[in-house]
């Protein structure tokens, strides 16, 4: 029987415990096995996302409305977040209240059927399942406002909760899934803060392989 995602993000925590120098500061993770589905809350996924997306998420639905880890080295130089919200709070919630006039005028529409589904607090970073009124879709989408940018993801829902595990919550690592040519100055810091990490995570649990995470930087630069 596959493990549901939840405990298997527990586990995820287990391992960022047991290295070395790295510190947890927020577990929020629950207990127990994915909660029941409510009344209303199947056929709530399905028109959202399909008739058959609700056999395709079941392992994904978790046991509380949110899970949320951050973790650290002491000096900061590697660090990690994610909150993500059960797939029924993300789709029973508010779209994102606002639109970034920044971005050019088919993005703004995009962004006005955007849910938020993970992020980082404070980072401005968010990734979000598009809902359209009266329309199924599966796309996710990753917004920064610090780079101004809304992307497509080259990710659907069960791939981007499986890499969040793998990745731990580094910061923009979203966007290695995405056509963004990195070799721009403005992602500078980001660049660096991946190489950084992904070196550190492979080095830490070499259980997990990383080499694609790695060729998809380096083919974005």
């Amino acid at each position: 029987m596959t493990r549901g995602f939840q405990a298997r993000a527990r586990e995820a925590t287990d391992e960022i415990r047991s290295a070395t120098d790295l510190v947890v500061d927020t577990c929020e993770i629950g207990q127990g096995d994915a909660r029941d589905l409510a009344p209303g809350e199947a056929e709530a996924i399905r028109s959202a996302m399909g008739n058959a997306a609700l056999d395709d998420v079941g392992d994904y639905l978790l046991a509380t409305d949110h899970i949320h880890v951050s973790w650290r080295t002491d000096d900061h130089y590697l660090y990690g977040e994610f909150f993500l919200k059960d797939l029924r709070t993300c789709l029973a919630g508010n779209y994102i209240p606002y639109v970034d006039p920044r971005l050019p005028q088919e993005e703004q529409l995009v962004m006005e059927e955007l849910k938020t589904l993970e992020e980082a607090p404070g980072s401005g970073r968010l990734t979000a399942l598009r809902v359209p009124p009266y329309a199924e879709s599966r796309e996710m989408w990753f917004y920064d406002t610090n780079h101004r940018r809304l992307e497509l993801l080259d990710l659907d829902f069960k791939a981007y909760l499986e890499t969040l595990l793998v990745t731990k919550g580094i910061p923009g690592w979203q966007y290695l899934f995405t056509g963004t040519d990195m070799g721009h100055r403005e992602f500078n810091a980001i660049v660096r803060q991946l190489r950084i990490s992904l070196e550190s995570l492979a080095d830490m649990f070499p259980g997990h392989d990383y080499s694609d995470l790695h060729a998809r930087l380096e083919a974005r630069l």
